[in-house]
Parts: C-alpha cells; structure tokens; sequence
C-alpha cells in the first residue's frame, strides 16, 4: 500500500444537530484506527479454481488508540470494502482472524487447496500468523466484496492496541490497481455519550498488486483434502455433524467448533460457510468424503433423525448426512467405523447418539464443559497420539 500520509479513521461523537462534543483539546477527536503498510503476496490459484481470477493473500495491520481520559469502546469494528461502487468486481475468499467467543492462543494459519485459511503447527507451510487475543470477535461478508471484523470485550472496554488480519482476496485476472475502502464504527462505553451518537468518514485509496506468479515466491496452497497430499504435520481435516435442535444446542456446537480450531485442528462445519446460496447436501457430502473425521453431536433430534423416527421433511439436512454417513458404514466399516465419532457436549446424554453409531459398544467422546482438557481424549484420536505406548516386549523367559 502506497500512501504519503498516515491513513485513519477519526472517531468522532455528534449530537442530532451536528455539534461535536468537546471532549478532547481541538473538540473533535476521541481517537482514531489507523491502518499500518500492508502486504500483499500472490497465491498460485489452483488449476481447477477461479479461472478468470488472480488472488491475493493481504495482511492488514490497525491500531486502535484513544484520547486519554476518555471512556473506553464497549466494541469497535473495522471495514474493508474491495469493491466500492462495484458490487461484486472482486470477492474475500477466506479472512481472519475467524469468528471466536473465547480467548484464543497464538495460532499459524496455511492456504489448503480451496484457498481457506487454516491452523497449522508444520512451521514451513504457515503463510499467516495471529497473536493471542482476549478479543469476542464477530467476522462478516466472507465470499462478498467487503469484509468486517467487530472487536468487543466480555469483561469491559475493548483494549487500544495494534491487531492484524488477513484476507485471501480474488481480483479479475490482470488487475494491478484495486481501489479499496476503510471505514470504522464504534460504540462508547459511558452515560454522558448517550445524546450523542458516533460518526466516522470512511477513508479510501488505492491497492496496488504485485503481478501474480507460479514461481517459488508465489504463495503455494497445500491440500487439504486429500490427507496423502498435505504436508508433513498438516492439521486433521474434521466435519462436524448435528442437529439444529434449538438456539442453545446451535451455539454449543459452534462453541465445539470453536474450541477445536483453538486446539489446532480443521474443523468444518455449516455456520462457517453460509454467506451464499448453494445444494446443502452436494456440500455436506463433499465434507464428509474429504475429511479425516466427521464428529456427530448427540442431541434428541440427531438421535430421532438417525433411527428413522422422523418424517422425510424433517431436518433434510440432517437426514443426508447420516444417511451418508450409514451408508459409507455400512459399505466399508473397516475405514469408516474409526473416522465417524460420536460426541456428547456438555448437557447431552449417551443416549441420545443415534444407534446405527453404536453409543454403548463403541467408543464415544464427552465433554462436561468447553476446555482443552476435556477434549484431549478426542485429540488424542483426532491426532493419532496414543495416551500411553505400547512397550516392546522383554526377552523370553
């Protein structure tokens, strides 16, 4: 990003009749969030994707920073806008950081063949890096032309700071200028803010493009979905299968999720990729087939739908996976028994894993609440890292 000034966002509080209130010494500012250089790499684009497209990996670096004094942001949101004015010209193919409700750790990221950024612990294949956050963040418009990310604290106002992100961004082929959009909105933690509303000017400029390569320097997606192609130490690919049940289950299995991904693993899963119209079984089925693992989240529903005790216009969805997922046991139990695994969340019972999966004479993970430790069993097997080694065998008597 070529500029010859600092690029930010003012932030700034009006009341109903445009006066800005006075609380900093020139009346107008209570901070700003500014943007640092970015980079910008080509991605070699696989062959079978995106033919009239160049992409491009994009780290974005802001800075939150408040007048001194002041209250601090009960939440803060940053905007990038790839396509002002032109709906649809470019679209964000994967952004981070991801959407999470909890702390997270420091966490590297590599490109998998669909160009999705996802955790990784083999160090030469990381292409993007996030430092550990207390941060709730909220991630919209992924598979749009603008991306946001929302920041908010569960236990006071957000902190000032610096932040990064990352966006795998696809332009028509050939393009080496993109105009781009940086907006900002915000909401103040205090009482006396409360007649005032906040306001900010969104701030453009120009991007400009390195021309994309298939040489060496060229940003290389591994694939993920074919476990024999992925670099040595790739995390395990898992889709997770469940029940919209109601709102609570719907969170709990976003939180299961979450918490897998937190724990380094590439977990999958309907809520993450819902930003366009698309045949939900085709999906489904493509995830189960590619993936090292499918986890089904017991829950009264999934158990109704995998006995049969549903009709045919019950939770679809739902029906097609563990049709599939019977299916594929059914056909191959030698592969398929130890890749499909039961999972009880926190609140759930045993009882309520559908039977074809066996709940009582097979193996089944359970969780009493959302911890690293609570899933190591399940990481253990999603891994492959046994609790205990066999020792070799002693000399004969």
């Amino acid at each position: 990003m070529s500029s010859e000034k600092t690029i930010a966002v003012d932030l700034t509080l009006v009341d109903e009749g445009t006066r800005k209130i006075d609380t900093a010494p020139d009346g107008v500012r209570i901070g700003a969030v500014s943007l640092g250089m970015w980079q910008e790499d080509a991605v070699s684009t696989p062959a079978d994707m995106y033919d009239d497209w160049d992409t491009y990996l994009i780290r974005i670096n802001y800075e939150l920073a408040l007048t001194p004094g002041l209250p601090p942001l009960n939440w803060f949101e940053v905007g990038v806008d790839f396509s002002p004015g032109t709906p649809e010209s470019v679209f964000v193919v994967d952004a981070l950081p991801h959407a999470t409700s909890t702390p997270r750790v420091p966490t590297s990221y590599t490109l998998n063949r669909y160009l999705a950024l996802v955790p990784t612990d083999f160090g030469s294949s990381a292409v993007a890096h996030l430092a550990s956050t207390t941060d709730v963040i909220n991630v919209f418009g992924i598979g749009r032309g603008a991306v946001r990310w929302q920041h908010s604290s569960p236990t006071g106002g957000v902190l000032e700071g610096t932040r990064s992100a990352w966006a795998v961004l696809a332009v028509p082929k050939g393009r080496v200028k993109q105009r781009v959009e940086f907006s900002v909105r915000y909401a103040v933690r205090s009482d006396k803010a409360v007649d005032y509303r906040p306001t900010q000017q969104p701030v453009s400029f120009t991007l400009t493009l390195a021309a994309p390569t298939r040489s060496s320097d060229a940003v290389e997606p591994s694939d993920s979905a074919d476990p024999a192609k992925r670099p040595p130490g790739s995390p395990p690919y898992v889709f997770i299968s469940y029940a919209h049940d109601d709102a609570e289950r719907k969170a709990n299995a976003l939180r299961f999720g979450e918490l897998l991904r937190r724990c380094g693993i590439d977990a999958h899963m309907d809520q993450w990729d819902c930003d366009g119209r698309g045949d939900w079984s085709l999906w489904a089925i493509r995830h189960i087939n590619r993936a090292d693992f499918t986890t089904v989240l017991a829950s009264p529903m999934c158990k109704a739908v995998g006995n049969g005790e549903v009709d045919d216009k019950t939770h679809r969805g739902l029906q097609t996976e563990l049709g599939h997922l019977r299916e594929l046991l059914h056909s191959d139990s030698d592969e398929w028994v130890p890749k499909v695994l039961p999972v009880v969340l926190p609140g759930e019972r045993v009882e309520d894993i559908p039977l074809f999966l066996r709940p009582h004479t097979m193996d089944h993970y359970r969780l009493d609440e959302f911890t690293r430790e609570e899933i190591d069993g399940l990481l253990r097997v999603l891994t492959r890292q046994p609790r205990m080694l066999r020792p070799p065998l002693g000399p004969r008597a």
